[in-house]
């Protein structure tokens, strides 16, 4: 192989290379990967915090191909710990069951839907929630968490967006 030809060749693979970092740079600032990211799939708009307990908040998603039509949606707290992507919840146990949405939440056919007064908990929460001192996740001025805002909490890879990290400032 003549010296052109080889330097054409390592060109060529220097681009693939460099196009190929750059597709998986913007898969993860887009958070276009099956576990969601702070940048969803769908347009989130969220009052933004940090929250009070006790405070309601309205979550609302546009117009999008990502959630199936007249699918049902639910909306509970997670940790984040350090309010980090690579620190979403990976399943349902870093989420609090207790904190779901009261009433259901049915995607319209155009994949949006919104919600108003979804109720923000500091966690664990012993006076509302029956919760004990020890109970996980922990969400308050500390420990960040995000919204689980979902399909399926039960089946994490189900159709899922995450609000941005936020904190639950004491009342």
């Amino acid at each position: 192989m003549s010296r052109e030809t080889t330097g054409t060749s390592r060109r060529r693979a220097s681009r693939v290379a460099l196009s190929l970092v750059t597709v998986a740079l913007v898969v993860a600032l887009t958070g276009c990967s099956s576990g969601g990211g702070y940048t969803p799939q769908a347009p989130l708009t969220i009052t933004g915090g940090p929250y009070q307990p006790g405070q309601h908040i309205d979550v609302s998603v546009g117009p999008n191909g990502y959630f199936k039509p007249y699918a049902g949606i639910k909306i509970l707290e997670c940790a984040d710990p350090g309010g980090t992507v690579q620190n979403l919840p990976k399943n349902v146990s870093a989420c609090d069951g207790n904190t779901i949405q009261p009433g259901s939440i049915i995607i319209n056919q155009d994949g949006s839907f919104s919600f108003q007064g979804y109720p923000v908990f500091q966690l664990p929460n012993a006076t509302q929630l029956g919760e004990p001192d020890d109970n996980r996740p922990i969400c308050n001025a500390s420990n960040e968490c995000v919204f689980y805002i979902g399909q399926n909490q039960e089946k994490f890879t189900a159709p899922k967006i995450f609000s941005p990290p936020f904190t639950v400032s004491k009342s």
